[in-house]
């Protein structure tokens, strides 16, 4: 498995060079101050159709399937992922998102996340292929762009992104369609 660092992209290809068709991402964490739940939502946002898939309409993008929510980041493996199927999906950028749940409420920021990682598999053979750890100090941040994915022409590129910003996923959408 490649471990990818911020700002590097991978071409998402079989060993033969044909396409991966069906990827899945996996997201994974730890909560910094044991006992306390940090719940950190997983969500996908296809810019050129402006459209959110999150944890109250899992399936809002075509081709895009969200898991059930893990509220606490309890357990091995990962604690939400999701899952794009390149024969259904539109060309264009789909980016994968995560925030904090209601943090500003529960004064809540990615400092009190730890262990955070983004897995990247071939979902047609349930292999992994890459891995990108996002567990940097993410200070008073509430939300993080983790990745791009680009559908180009019924196959995917992952670029590991890592931006780390303010906001819930309203505000996280808003920065990712002035993009």
């Amino acid at each position: 498995m490649l471990n990818l660092e911020k700002g590097q992209s991978l071409s998402l290809v079989k060993p033969d060079g044909s396409s991966i068709q069906k990827i899945r991402v996996g997201l994974s964490w730890d909560t910094a101050d044991v006992g306390r739940n940090v719940d950190l939502d997983l969500f996908v946002i296809h810019k050129q159709s402006r459209k959110v898939a999150f944890f109250n309409n899992k399936t809002a993008i075509q081709g895009v399937q969200l898991s059930d929510d893990n509220l606490t980041g309890e357990g091995e493996g990962d604690d939400e992922f999701t899952k794009l199927d390149a024969t259904k999906t539109d060309d264009g950028d789909y980016y994968i998102c995560v925030n904090i749940y209601d943090a500003k409420a529960r004064n809540q920021s990615f400092n009190l996340v730890k262990n955070a990682k983004a897995t990247i598999y071939n979902d047609e053979t349930n292999s992994s292929i890459a891995a990108y750890a996002i567990s940097q100090d993410g200070g008073k941040n509430t939300g993080l762009i983790v990745a791009n994915l680009k559908d180009v022409g019924g196959h995917y590129e992952f670029t590991a992104l890592g931006e780390y910003l303010t906001g819930d996923i309203n505000e996280v959408a808003q920065t990712i369609f002035k993009k």
